[in-house]
């Protein structure tokens, strides 16, 4: 019997049932699913990436729940590349044979999982976008480079792109149904700093009411660490090393924002140095790690040897850190999607934010006081580049600080998560 035909039987049971099971749909959903909601009537396709377990598959069973409301069934497919790789038209034939709706001329809703692991997917997608308008297209994917890289290239001016993270702190209340305390942060903040600490560890949503710490690390590793490791990477490009991408891994998990001199880590690490910048692209491909490169405010270029490299989601560097000064910058290069940090002359300022063409210093410090040696990097910064305030992001209470007319904003990392500037 056709495989494909089997697959989608099984993945699309509301065919018979007309409905989603409860076990795929939860009812929290993510702060992204309302502004997907408002892309459904428009024409172009809906591609959503991110890592792992970040709940991507759930929004799209969400998505077909709504659509069933006031949509025939048979109308709506949804297919997994996980299961299998196939073709897009076979997927669709198949689709037509079980169901007798002649997806060439019926207005249909196509939901495409892991589409990324189908070869040339984008080239094969705009084929059928551009011939039959009456489908619409939502894709998943785990991989970060490719998948915005094949739509700008194949794609142009046919698709909404969007990333979907790790659960925000605001959302892991939400799914504890702490609600109150984002309301009322003055009111609850101790009983917000103790949330805070337990969502340091369990940004996934399967994993928010997890109490044993050993058993949320194992879950890291074997779903998202071991899975994209030693199966979607080698599926996805040949002469993949397994054991040389878990040593990378291990290495920068341990230190995150390691300073990245290639040279001298192919020699120590015995790998050509075009063998170490493949795997890394790996890593950065897959959700991993993300590049964190030096600012040049001149120029508006960085300098490769100056590259910084930290897990792309902090909670997976706790897999194999327990350097919390250092995982506690990575919480906020995450949090903050950082792409720059500013280095020169034996000065640094941690992170670089861009926003809306403004440029926002941030510093990170994990102690609960601080004095002048901790402001004055910040300091020389705004007055080089004649900025008037930065940020330093610690453990101790809100307050603003004015030096040298410069002001200082000391955001307590609590704050920073659940009200991001």
């Amino acid at each position: 019997m056709n495989e494909v035909n089997d697959i989608l039987r099984i993945l699309n049971g509301w065919w018979k049932d007309h409905s989603v099971s409860e076990s795929l749909v939860r009812e929290h959903k993510r702060h992204d699913f309302d502004r997907i909601v408002q892309m459904i009537n428009y024409r172009p396709t809906i591609i959503l990436s991110g890592l792992r377990r970040v709940g991507k598959t759930t929004i799209l069973y969400q998505i077909i729940a709504m659509l069933l409301k006031n949509v025939n069934p048979k109308n709506i497919v949804f297919f997994s590349f996980d299961k299998k790789a196939s073709e897009i038209t076979e997927i669709l034939e198949s689709y037509q044979e079980i169901t007798n709706i002649d997806w060439k001329k019926e207005k249909i809703y196509v939901f495409l999982d892991e589409l990324t692991k189908l070869e040339d997917w984008a080239v094969k997608l705009k084929l059928i976008y551009d011939s039959f308008p009456n489908i619409k297209f939502f894709v998943s994917s785990s991989s970060s480079l490719n998948i915005e890289e094949e739509a700008v290239k194949n794609l142009a001016g046919r698709y909404f792109i969007m990333n979907l993270k790790p659960l925000s702190f605001q959302e892991f209340l939400e799914l504890k149904n702490k609600k109150e305390l984002v309301k009322n942060p003055v009111l609850f903040c101790d009983e917000i700093k103790k949330e805070f600490k337990k969502y340091l560890l369990r940004g996934f949503p399967e994993i928010v009411e997890w109490e044993d710490e050993l058993l949320i690390k194992d879950y890291l590793r074997t779903t998202i660490l071991d899975k994209i490791v030693s199966s979607d990477l080698p599926s996805r490009f040949k002469n993949v090393n397994k054991g040389f991408l878990l040593d990378l891994l291990k290495m920068f998990y341990a230190e995150p924002g390691m300073y990245l001199d290639y040279d001298h880590l192919s020699k120590d690490l015995k790998v050509s140095k075009k063998n170490l910048l493949k795997h890394i692209y790996y890593l950065e491909y897959s959700y991993l790690i993300r590049i964190v490169r030096n600012f040049r405010v001149s120029t508006l270029s960085s300098v490769r040897k100056l590259q910084r490299a930290y897990a792309y989601w902090w909670t997976l560097a706790y897999c194999y850190s327990d350097n919390n000064d250092k995982i506690y910058e990575n919480i906020i290069a995450s949090y903050y999607d950082a792409k720059n940090y500013w280095r020169k002359d034996n000065k640094e300022i941690d992170f670089i934010i861009l926003k809306d063409k403004n440029m926002i210093p941030v510093e990170v410090k994990n102690k609960d006081n601080l004095n002048n040696h901790d402001t004055k990097n910040m300091i020389y910064f705004l007055k080089k580049y004649n900025l008037k305030e930065g940020y330093i992001i610690y453990n101790g209470e809100e307050e603003e600080e004015i030096i040298d007319a410069f002001k200082i904003k000391k955001i307590p990392f609590w704050k920073a998560l659940l009200f991001p500037f």
